[in-house]
């Protein structure tokens, strides 16, 4: 169980509950390899970001957020939150949340925050897409907690912290199947 900034306990299914009725992600790109995650794989997550890094009164930034999951479960666990996404349509799911910048990560500077958390393209569709954010990341906080596909070979110095199954809906044209599955691993990093 964690805590909340009010001090109520929140079990990991209540967090998925709550993450589970944010708007969908609209999925307009896969050149930006937007996907959703889902909100028992971000409830797991970000309970074991709390565990290991209390979220408590933290700054944290949630760099290609989305609609905002893993953000938003951030707050729900204590932390304050800002917003990052270069997509309009995404980035205005996170307005209602909190402080929420729309643009692309390599063409700002992002603020100084306690823990950057993560779920950048992991470049499948454009090639070295995540490097961008995990620069910006590194460069923006000292611990940042960031998921990948568990196949990607130059991550392997990172901390693995959790692994699992990413699901796939078939939403865009190079697509062979309705759905499909990749695992993926979270990683931690600390300066």
């Amino acid at each position: 169980m964690v805590s909340n900034a009010n001090g109520d306990g929140l079990k990991v299914k209540q967090l998925a509950i709550a993450l589970s009725k944010l708007p969908v992600h609209p999925q307009n790109s896969a050149f930006l390899e937007q996907y959703q995650t889902e909100g028992n794989i971000a409830a797991k997550w970000l309970h074991l970001i709390h565990t290991l890094d209390d979220l408590s009164g933290k700054s944290v930034l949630d760099l290609g957020a989305g609609n905002g999951i893993l953000g938003h479960g951030a707050q729900l666990l204590g932390a304050n939150v800002t917003f990052v996404e270069v997509d309009k349509e995404a980035a205005s799911l996170c307005e209602h949340l909190g402080e929420t910048i729309c643009a692309d990560v390599t063409k700002i500077k992002l603020p100084k925050v306690d823990i950057v958390i993560m779920n950048p393209p992991w470049g499948f569709q454009n090639k070295g897409a995540d490097r961008p954010f995990l620069e910006a990341a590194k460069a923006s906080a000292k611990i940042v907690h960031f998921m990948h596909s568990s196949h990607a070979q130059h991550l392997k110095s990172f901390q693995s912290v959790m692994q699992g199954t990413f699901r796939i809906p078939g939403k865009y044209t190079h697509h062979t199947s309705q759905n499909s599955e990749t695992s993926f691993t979270c990683y931690r990093w600390e300066a």
